[in-house]
């Protein structure tokens, strides 16, 4: 915060005692991002066949973007939204994966990891039989992820 040098003055002295009681911009970078992180919906808001449908973030097994459309894939079924992907990664990084630059995943649902008949990556699921392919770029993380989890 700064440094007082011999002889110390009275007034330099309370200056630096004053500066260093003000957080700095690392603090309140901190606290603000620790209050983005609370402010995580815990719905997914989707228009369906004229109506509001809200969908548990807990309920949601993945998303996949398709053009300017996002599929929400929930255990109930799935539906559209006109949020962006890397919109949605931001807001829920910590429960969700990125496994190809098209799908986001809900490590409470993945089930496996395998290789297709073509040598392509596949994730399984619990509770739903749908498999998404893994990129060769995300299949590291993928698999460290996957590892930290069992």
């Amino acid at each position: 915060m700064g440094y007082l040098l011999k002889p110390i003055r009275r007034e330099k002295l309370a200056q630096a005692l004053e500066r260093a009681q003000r957080p700095t911009r690392a603090v309140l970078a901190a606290l603000e991002s620790d209050q983005m992180e609370s402010r995580a919906r815990t719905h997914i808001c989707a228009r369906y066949r004229g109506t509001l449908e809200l969908i548990p973030v807990e309920e949601v097994v993945y998303f996949q973007a398709d053009q300017k459309y996002v599929t929400v894939r929930h255990l109930q079924g799935s539906v559209l939204i006109e949020e962006s992907l890397k919109s949605l990664e931001e807001e829920f990084g910590d429960r969700f994966l990125r496994i190809h630059r098209n799908a986001l995943v809900a490590e409470a649902y993945l089930a496996n990891l395998e290789a297709d008949a073509g040598g392509h990556a596949r994730i399984g699921f619990r509770e739903i039989e749908d498999q998404l392919e893994v990129s060769r770029r995300h299949l590291p993380g993928v698999r460290k992820r996957l590892r930290g989890i069992r």
